[in-house]
């Protein structure tokens, strides 16, 4: 009988993950650098890792040609992922979907809006998608439907945050960013479940767990609507020490394996388990969770993402990336990505214009889904090996350079200081209104 033998030293990878998280918010305080996001760094540090012969031994594991990561880095990733997935799926403000009051006054409707400008832009993205066929290599319909994903989805696990950080939750304008990037990520990620059941990308699916999935969530809802979950329970889980946390944790968990086992995105398990935590229990706030994820386990993700981009470029080749077609086509997905969020500019009928470009260039970040993207492709050699590296580096120039013109604009922090109830809460145009009722 062999028994496999845990080494120490296979901790290498972990304890330089970590060191490397440790040291960049230090330097970040030290050189007091807050203009730039800290994902951003821990990306770079990522690139550099790869870069180095020494760490990429560690982190990686050759088969041929192909460089992957091996186990323990895999399985952080996943991890890190899952988390970021879950607070995203957490962060849902379900509120946007209740009915409004009689008496409570119609001001702009963030759901209808969210809606339509969502709608709109997936009708351009297939437009954009349609545009670059050429580098599909197999089913073309499948494969323009994949390009669209990527131009309409928006990285909400970044986008929520920020709205919060910078007062803006509670007002028109941050809900209706944050209903769009949620409704975005959403839809983002379960075309691409579908998109990989389609393809057979898992070996042997269960749609057995897939149902199961989507019988559980559905039976959330109607026990939500009948029973007031976290009233029962709420007391009971507040007396049994940190239970709250292992049941986050157990459902988290489960959520992955089915959706893993039954041949779909286990990053649609994630988000899916934060919105039935969400729904659950209003109160819990999952606190403990947020704190181990966004304190250890997203940082390292970063990182890794980081690591993963830079195998991708040095597998392409930094030659063939760097020339002349390879340039223009970055720039033309670049662009896309902004082009296809035209639709919000029908926020100028109620805000200003540096407010609404702010919004929509906020809307453009987007990362978990070109990794999704990455790992179908190199399932089925879907898409040519160019256009999905130009897609992760492009989402990560998106997570860096919108939020922080969005932090930076001065419209937001005129509303802050001084005319928050006027500028950002009601519009201009719902001033007009609540003045006619008057």
């Amino acid at each position: 009988m062999n028994l496999t033998i845990f080494s120490v030293q296979q901790l290498w990878p972990l304890t330089i993950l970590v060191g490397v998280a440790v040291i960049i918010p230090i330097l970040l305080s030290i050189f007091k650098i807050k203009f730039i996001p800290s994902l951003v760094i821990e990306i770079i540090m990522g690139i550099i890792l790869s870069i180095i012969p020494l760490t990429r031994n560690i982190f990686s594991t050759s088969e041929g040609s192909v460089t992957t990561l091996s186990t323990l880095p895999e399985g952080l990733y996943i991890l890190g992922m899952s988390i970021l997935l879950f607070m995203s799926g957490f962060d849902t403000d379900f509120s946007v979907f209740k009915r409004r009051k009689k008496d409570e006054p119609k001001y702009l409707n963030v759901l209808l809006c969210s809606l339509i400008i969502y709608i709109l832009v997936v009708g351009l993205s297939i437009g954009g998608a349609y545009l670059l066929k050429d580098y599909v290599k197999g089913n073309q319909i499948i494969g323009i439907a994949i390009i669209a994903v990527f131009f309409s989805s928006t990285f909400a696990s970044l986008v929520i945050p920020l709205v919060h950080n910078y007062d803006l939750k509670d007002t028109s304008l941050g809900k209706i960013i944050s209903t769009y990037s949620t409704i975005s990520e959403f839809c983002s990620i379960i075309a691409l479940s579908v998109i990989m059941l389609l393809l057979g990308v898992s070996k042997d699916p269960s749609y057995i767990a897939v149902i199961a999935i989507v019988c559980v969530y559905i039976l959330i809802f109607i026990v939500k609507k009948f029973i007031k979950v976290d009233k029962i329970f709420g007391k009971r889980l507040e007396g049994i020490v940190h239970l709250s946390t292992r049941i986050t944790v157990f459902v988290l968990l489960l959520a992955i394996l089915l959706s893993d086992l039954g041949g779909v995105e286990y990053i649609l398990g994630a988000f899916l388990s934060g919105m039935i935590i969400r729904l659950l229990w209003e109160d819990h706030h999952a606190n403990k969770l947020e704190s181990i994820g966004y304190g250890l386990f997203v940082p390292l993700f970063y990182i890794l993402v980081g690591f993963k981009v830079g195998l991708l470029v040095m597998h392409t080749g930094t030659a063939n990336f760097f020339s002349l077609n390879t340039l223009l086509l970055f720039i033309v997905i670049l662009s896309m990505m902004f082009i296809v969020r035209i639709p919000f500019l029908y926020l100028l009928r109620y805000y200003k214009v540096k407010t609404v470009v702010s919004s929509l260039l906020v809307t453009t970040a987007t990362i978990i889904v070109s990794l999704a993207i990455e790992h179908i492709s190199a399932e089925t050699s879907l898409l040519d090996e160019r256009i999905v590296t130009i897609f992760i580096i492009a989402s990560i120039i998106s997570c860096v350079i919108p939020p922080i013109l969005f932090g930076n604009s001065d419209d937001f922090s005129e509303a802050r200081l001084k005319h928050k109830d006027y500028i950002i809460e009601l519009s201009d145009f719902e001033l007009e209104k609540v003045d006619n009722e008057k």
